[in-house]
């Protein structure tokens, strides 16, 4: 059970992380599943629509469709979200537990509490598996 990145798609998620530290950030992980990994492609930074930014996150369900339809007809999909944590630790919180619905994705957390830190989870049903994070450049 393994995300694989780049280290240009590190370097674009802590980017991302940084540029508001006092809100979440997050958006979607495009790329392919194989096996047990999560190959990462692509990244779509979504905005966060939540009325309480500072601490939550939700993605505009137009946003989604959009999204939706965009990868419909390539091949890649959907392989999990990201989303920073500005005051807390890369951990899911009880709400990032409750909206992970597919046990098969990645849920990449980035801290901004005392520096920058990251961790990947898989979650299904309230089990909360931490990922092993890759950095390769196999689409090169």
């Amino acid at each position: 059970m393994r995300l694989i990145l780049s280290q240009a798609h590190l370097d674009k998620l802590l980017s991302y992380a940084t540029q508001n530290p006092y809100l979440e950030c997050c958006g979607y992980l495009l790329g392919l599943i194989k096996n047990q990994d999560n190959l990462l492609h692509s990244i779509i930074s979504m905005q966060n629509i939540h009325p309480t930014p500072h601490t939550h996150f939700a993605f505009s369900p137009l946003d989604q469709l959009k999204v939706a339809q965009n990868i419909k007809n390539t091949n890649l999909q959907i392989i999990g979200i990201y989303h920073s944590h500005p005051n807390s630790p890369p951990i899911p919180s009880a709400e990032d537990k409750r909206f992970a619905f597919f046990a098969n994705q990645s849920f990449f957390i980035i801290s901004l509490q005392n520096g920058i830190s990251f961790a990947s989870y898989r979650i299904h049903a309230n089990e909360v598996r931490e990922e092993k994070i890759v950095i390769s450049n196999f689409f090169r």
